[in-house]
């Protein structure tokens, strides 16, 4: 995830200090909170409470519900899977609207709605 977040970056990075230079942390700060549809994989892990979110090309992203109750709760049931090695496939597909959140060199993605939710 990390490797594919730095690729995009130094990609963006290179047009933008053609332009001007820019601080990384002036750019990350200016990228968090991004408005973003997404489609893909989601994983939930009960036994260490954390959702993992995986794009098409599947990388990891951490992943924070703020869809409602309702739709955590779902995702909590029909997604769970405790394995530390699962099948890309065997993941539900979801896909839905939120925000992106830069903690440090981490990328999330926040989840504000579930437009579709499949095992």
């Amino acid at each position: 995830m990390q490797r594919t977040y730095l690729s995009i970056l130094a990609i963006v990075w290179a047009g933008v200090a053609s332009a001007q230079e820019v601080s990384l942390g002036s750019y990350l700060t200016s990228m968090d909170r991004t408005s973003v549809t997404f489609s893909g994989r989601i994983k939930y892990n009960s036994s260490e409470g954390d959702f993992t979110f995986y794009d098409e090309n599947r990388e990891p992203f951490g992943v924070t519900i703020d869809a409602g109750r309702d739709a955590r709760e779902r995702i909590e049931t029909e997604c769970n899977n405790t394995s530390f090695m699962v099948s890309y496939d065997d993941l539900c597909t979801i896909s839905g609207s939120g925000t992106v959140e830069i903690r440090g060199s981490r990328v999330y993605i926040s989840v504000e709605q579930v437009n579709q939710l499949n095992e």
